[in-house]
């Protein structure tokens, strides 16, 4: 069994950031390393920034979905936009090098182990959800003001944790940081693994595209821990490979925040839309349809008329509430409902009314535009009810492949006709002149065989 596709991208994610930092390590000679303090309270304000925006994102999703992994995550960001908040400020403020490297520390720690515990945190759900939160961000900004608080106090008493002249050469692999910090560093790796496990496995179980760039962003911290490690620049006035791993962490980050946007919105927009055929369909329900149930009663009930007269009206009554039902069901559908579960309902209700019997053959779980969806149901529903009320046969296969291109046959072994003798609208008969103007619409080929006592097959193929 392959790769699942949300498996995929965290994957990629792991090889591209193996080869960089294999090409790092292994090319000393190409300069990896910039000294930019600006660059730095740069790059700190972005992350900051992306962190607040990320945590604002997953705290609208907590309050929908009240689930106790999106209140982690909120937790997790918040700690990482504090800590780079706090490193950004240090350097503007010109903090002592000691604050500047221990108060950060503190912070992601915090972040990391919260980040790897929302990729693992149970399915539960957390009652009043809004109070809930204000007590955990309220508990959040407790700790990490602790944090500082104390790496203050401490003041010279605490070691340095990276020299800002680094000696050597910047190219090598030079582990020059305190045992704490490169330590830290070990573990915070170690947590953002274990969270593009977590994340991963979670958005291939769900479906949740927000997860799946959660897990990129872990694998990309993973190598960001991993280069400062090796190359220990967070904490000092040096650029080096960490960074440029960080700040893909949090660009995965934005991308997963614009697609939440975008898909919420495409949710708002599906949810109207959905609400609206549903009152289209209600209203027709109890208009258009009712009229002609009730239209095609009476006439029904008529006696003494020309029966010649009479049964051409009858069948435009049965056709109109046949139209009207079928409009109905399919304005009742969910937008995204498969091809091969609505044709089956849509096809089951013309068999019950026709008396005809059906045997499919559908290839399952097809999902294709509405459009298209919507063309091939008329389309074939129109065929066996031709079939129930033409061909005099008591059996109709309908055949719906996905190859090439997305074929659907519709046939039975009836009387068949001579194509040539069927008189177009609006002058004959409009059923063939209303398949083929469907598929027209949706951009597929239009084929019909039959002939008199040969049955008749009806094809269409959408490439």
């Amino acid at each position: 069994m392959g790769l699942r596709q949300q498996q995929r991208l965290p994957i990629l994610a792991a090889i591209a950031s193996v080869l960089a930092t294999l090409v790092v390590v292994a090319v000393p000679t190409i300069d990896f390393a910039y000294r930019r303090p600006s660059l730095h309270v740069a790059l700190e304000t972005a992350a900051m920034l992306i962190a607040l925006l990320a945590a604002y994102l997953v705290y609208g999703r907590f309050h929908r979905s009240r689930a106790v992994s999106d209140l982690l995550l909120l937790c997790a960001l918040a700690a990482m936009a504090a800590a780079n908040f706090i490193a950004a400020l240090s350097t503007v403020a010109d903090t002592s090098l000691r604050f500047a490297t221990w108060a950060p520390v503190g912070c992601r720690v915090v972040g990391s182990v919260l980040f790897a515990a929302a990729a693992f945190s149970p399915a539960t759900l957390v009652r009043r959800a809004r109070t809930r939160s204000l007590w955990a961000l309220a508990t959040l900004g407790a700790v990490l003001t602790g944090i500082a608080v104390i790496v203050a106090l401490a003041g010279t008493r605490l070691p340095v944790g990276v020299e800002t002249e680094l000696a050597g050469d910047p190219g090598r692999p030079d582990l020059h940081g305190h045992a704490v910090v490169l330590a830290v560093q070990l573990v915070s790796m170690a947590l953002f693994a274990a969270a593009a496990v977590g994340f991963s496995i979670r958005s291939s179980r769900t479906g949740d595209d927000f997860m799946r760039w959660m897990a990129v962003g872990a694998v990309f911290a993973v190598f960001a821990r991993l280069n400062y490690f090796l190359y220990p620049s967070l904490y000092s006035d040096w650029v080096y490979t960490g960074d440029v791993f960080r700040l893909l962490f949090y660009a995965s980050l934005v991308v997963g925040a614009a697609r939440e946007i975008r898909g919420y919105w495409e949710g708002v927009v599906h949810s109207a839309v959905l609400e609206e055929r549903r009152r289209i369909a209600r209203d027709l329900h109890d208009g258009a349809a009712q009229e002609l149930a009730f239209v095609l009663r009476r006439l029904r009930g008529l006696r003494g008329v020309n029966e010649a007269m009479l049964a051409p009206v009858v069948a435009a009554a049965e056709r109109g509430l046949d139209d009207s039902r079928r409009a109905i069901a399919a304005l009742s559908r969910p937008l995204d409902e498969p091809l091969d579960k609505a044709l089956a309902d849509a096809l089951g209700q013309v068999a019950a009314r026709s008396g005809i019997g059906l045997a499919l053959d559908l290839a399952e779980d097809l999902r294709v535009p509405t459009d298209i969806r919507e063309g091939l149901i008329r389309i074939a529903c129109e065929a066996v009810n031709n079939a129930a009320n033409h061909s005099g046969a008591s059996l109709v296969s309908v055949e719906l492949a996905n190859g090439k291109s997305l074929r659907l046959c519709v046939e039975d072994a009836g009387a068949g006709f001579d194509p040539a003798r069927v008189v177009p609208w609006p002058r004959g008969g409009f059923g063939l002149t209303d398949m083929r103007d469907r598929a027209g619409e949706i951009g597929a080929t239009f084929t019909i065989v039959t002939s008199p006592g040969a049955g008749t097959r009806i094809e269409v193929d959408v490439t």
